[in-house]
């Protein structure tokens, strides 16, 4: 498996270098700029994801910037991503972040809110040039199929200093998110393109879980709820249900887990609005 490991390592870091894909924020060591771009690109093209960067690194070049504005301001930018819950936690984070700095709260970086063990180690890769493997659906998926293997987190964490030895994590991460979203896809993988191809075991059976149908889905519901009130201001439930020509049961659940989320709030005037942060 060590033999194995080290091809597998030179042939993905070769492959990268050749293809990589040329961003300006790759050559960035700004925590800030970094946990930007991570929350935006979750579940989100990398392509897409770096145009909505590059305005809100615009509009809040710092943590301070984002803290001292609305979350209605920084929910209507994020309009068009979707989970809008992540534009709720990254709010809340940058208001933590304005008051405590990056290095702070370096190594634990999951004292923000939304910040699990992936962006964690993205920002101490990336930012602080730690030798850690940001280990994300594309790292498993790839480590699954190439090896074989029912639990990739198993074999990472086995073998992930073997495959940071004498290699820059840096780019390692971003070899696998490239070669993941352009090579070893979660649907229809490329592999007669693929230089690992005659080396690899080609085990599918490790697959995301099924992605929830998004038309009709309670996550449309809640999409729209929010562009309704960026649009429309505060509004009574019932003109809700009349605009999103839904049921009253259903808006109610939709807009107690919203409320629970943070995204929403009912005012004095029994207005459902935008919660102002």
């Amino acid at each position: 498996m060590e033999v194995k490991t080290k091809n597998f390592k030179n042939v993905l870091l070769h492959w990268y270098k050749d293809n990589k894909r040329e961003y300006p924020w790759r050559n960035n060591s700004d925590p800030w700029s970094i946990y930007l771009l991570e929350v935006i690109s979750q579940q989100t093209q990398l392509n897409r994801a770096d145009k909505y960067f590059n305005k809100f690194i615009k509009e809040f070049p710092t943590p301070n910037d984002m803290a001292t504005t609305s979350f209605k301001k920084v929910l209507k930018m994020w309009s068009g991503l979707g989970y809008n819950s992540r534009a709720k936690r990254m709010f809340e984070s940058s208001k933590i972040i304005a008051e405590k700095s990056f290095d702070d709260l370096y190594p634990d970086f999951q004292q923000l809110p939304g910040v699990g063990p992936y962006t964690e180690n993205a920002i101490l890769s990336f930012a602080y040039n730690e030798q850690v493997i940001a280990e994300d659906i594309n790292v498993k998926r790839i480590i699954s199929r190439y090896f074989g293997i029912e639990n990739p987190k198993k074999y990472i964490e086995r073998f992930s200093s073997l495959l940071l030895k004498n290699t820059n994590s840096k780019n390692l991460n971003q070899a696998f998110m490239d070669f993941g979203s352009s090579i070893c896809k979660p649907r229809s993988p490329l592999c007669s393109d693929c230089p690992l191809e005659n080396t690899c075991e080609k085990y599918f059976n490790y697959e995301t879980r099924p992605i929830e149908k998004f038309s009709g889905s309670n996550r449309e519901l809640r999409g729209n709820l929010v562009k309704l009130l960026l649009k429309k201001g505060n509004l009574k439930v019932k003109t809700i249900q009349q605009e999103l020509d839904t049921d009253q049961d259903r808006l109610s659940e939709v807009l107690e887990k919203m409320q629970n989320d943070g995204l929403v709030k009912l005012n004095t005037n029994n207005l459902v609005e935008i919660n102002p942060g």
